[in-house]
């Protein structure tokens, strides 16, 4: 199971809708999306050092990659 990245505003449910929510747009399993998910927002809080809107990046990132396959 993803885990949430410590300091950023999602936990895991919130994580698990955004996920569901890219997933419906996407038609793309919910598991497959927040593991994406969690793995996009990792890679950017590892850089970040303002972590305030991470999780809208990410998302974004997220819906791209998904929408270019």
């Amino acid at each position: 199971m993803a885990r949430s990245v410590p300091g950023t505003p999602l936990d895991s449910g919130q994580a698990r809708a955004v996920a569901e929510e890219i997933g419906k747009d996407t038609d793309t399993a919910p598991e497959v999306v927040e593991e994406i998910y969690q793995q996009e927002l990792s890679s950017l809080a590892s850089e970040a050092k303002i972590t305030q809107f991470l999780g809208v990046i990410a998302t974004r990132r997220v819906r791209m990659m998904l929408k270019k396959h």
